[in-house]
């Protein structure tokens, strides 16, 4: 429980690449059945809101580092 805002930032963006990696993987087959650019359009814009939403958590962290060592 001593990890900080670096540690929240590892371990969000490992979990992030392996969620963002399955979904390409998963977008790649869609695309290839339908011909269709959507999946690889919808799985874009969702690793964009997860890794905002980590940037986010974050930012969160970091700022409560600072507050608290500042005397």
């Amino acid at each position: 429980h001593h990890g900080g805002s670096l540690a929240k930032a590892a371990l969000l963006s490992a979990r992030n690449d392996v969620f963002a990696n399955v979904a390409i993987i998963a977008a790649g087959f869609l695309t290839a059945a339908t011909f269709s650019p959507w999946p690889d359009l919808a799985v874009g814009i969702g690793i964009a809101v997860i890794n905002a939403g980590a940037g986010r958590e974050v930012f969160i962290a970091a700022r409560s580092e600072r507050l608290g060592a500042e005397p």
